[in-house]
């Protein structure tokens, strides 16, 4: 293996990838972190074309058609059946709606004045996603607790936001690849004493708003002292984040991407490549651990240029039985989604972590907002795992259940990581771990 990693993108160029021999050599796979990443893609699947082949079994199983691009890494995966989303058919809303702000927190939406397909009206999802619930209990040791990324959300309302920080609280997935990189590797772009100047510049500026706070607290009632408090809180944390290694201590950073217009959608093809070597880079230089790559959104109207496909997306995902043609076409662009995830899973595999991968140490989570487009059914979620989170999980399989909770599959990967709670999002839709999927 050479000292740097690459990992080769579209058009044949190279994107460096840490160099790895800087990190310590451990003979544990526990000794490495375990990293969340959630790939989400719009409108539900056609089952026949999503599901392994008839006559498989749990460990003998043939992928289907959608999948199929992920047959390298079928070892790697775990297929669900049979998981119901029913905490996602509660409250207000319509079903793309309510599967966005379900999906990822497992409660209903609440009360609001977003204008659904249907013209129905709801509001922001009821609870913390997820990822921001296990990146405040194990993600604290980056200088980014979570990257949310996006390709073509197109919008900022429920149908366009998987994350929230608490209730009513959703996080906007960046979807320019060049900010994206400012954020994680602009700073490993200065020299040495520049680099320990800007960190010695931002500590003074929190040193004086500590003492602000310091002066303040003493003259204010109680209930305000809380909110100072609070914000207090949050300074601690920064401070926490920049005494954390910094990223040229570990690795090198890729290549600047070019500023592109996100809502170009002859240029969808090229963001999905940027965003998803830029998680990949993300997790190698360990910047963060819980990622999200929301490829669009609930009921979008996205074309797929690049595979000749110009039809509305969610025009497509209506398609029933009798309109092969639709069908075939949304198929098409399917595939091509799993094949944006093939990457991600080749990259994450290219990366060495002692005797195992960077994939291996990774829980990579495949959702969307609805099992199905033409029926707008959340039954028979199309779930996929890849990678096993350092030996949490039991891979290599294809697991057939009968209506379990998808609240059940959140409390089980937070169980992965190390957090033995009970319920997830709304109680009555949890009964713990789903049973075999842990190792």
């Amino acid at each position: 293996m050479n000292r740097r990693t690459f990992l080769r993108g579209a058009g044949g160029a190279l994107m460096a990838l840490p160099l790895l021999q800087s990190l310590p050599a451990r003979a544990q796979a526990q000794a490495f972190p375990r990293r969340l990443v959630v790939f989400y893609t719009p409108n539900g699947v056609n089952p026949e074309t999503w599901f392994p082949a008839e006559g498989s079994v749990e460990d003998d199983f043939t992928l289907g058609r959608v999948l199929a691009p992920l047959r390298d890494h079928q070892r790697r995966l775990i297929v669900t059946r049979g998981i119901n989303m029913r905490s996602g058919e509660q409250g207000p809303g319509e079903p793309h709606q309510k599967g966005m702000g379900a999906v990822l927190t497992g409660t209903h939406l609440q009360e609001g004045d977003f204008v659904g397909g249907d013209g129905t009206l709801a509001g922001w999802g009821d609870g913390q996603s997820l990822d921001q619930f296990l990146a405040d209990r194990v993600g604290r040791d980056t200088r980014i607790p979570s990257l949310e990324l996006g390709v073509r959300v197109r919008g900022a309302e429920v149908r366009h936001r998987l994350n929230y920080r608490g209730p009513a609280t959703p996080l906007p997935p960046n979807e320019i690849p060049a900010t994206v990189w400012a954020r994680l590797f602009a700073d490993q772009q200065q020299g040495e004493g520049e680099l320990l100047q800007l960190t010695r510049e931002r500590r003074s500026v929190l040193d004086v708003v500590r003492r602000q706070f310091d002066g303040v607290r003493r003259r204010v009632t109680p209930e305000d002292r809380a909110k100072l408090d609070a914000h207090a809180l949050l300074v601690r944390d920064i401070e926490r984040r920049l005494q954390a290694p910094q990223p040229g201590e570990r690795c090198l950073a890729p290549a600047q991407p070019p500023l592109l217009d996100p809502n170009d959608e002859n240029l969808m093809a090229r963001h999905t490549e940027l965003q998803v070597d830029l998680a990949i880079a993300a997790l190698a230089c360990d910047q963060t651990r819980f990622i999200t790559l929301q490829m669009s959104s609930g009921a979008n109207n996205i074309r797929f240029p690049h595979l000749n496909s110009n039809t509305d997306d969610h025009q497509l995902s209506h398609a029933g039985p009798a309109a092969a043609d639709l069908r075939e076409e949304w198929v098409r662009r399917k595939i091509w989604y799993s094949e944006q995830f093939r990457r991600l899973l080749d990259g994450l595999a290219a990366v060495p972590e002692g005797d195992a991968t960077l994939l291996d140490h990774t829980i990579v989570l495949w959702v969307s907002d609805l099992a199905q487009g033409n029926t707008h059914s959340h039954d028979n979620m199309p779930f996929l795992l890849a990678g096993s989170g350092g030996g949490a999980l039991r891979t290599g399989r294809y697991v057939e259940l009968d209506g379990v909770h998808h609240n059940d599959l959140l409390i089980t990967i937070a169980h992965a990581f190390g957090q033995p709670i009970e319920t997830f999002g709304d109680p009555a839709y949890c009964t713990g771990p789903i049973p075999g999927l842990l190792a």
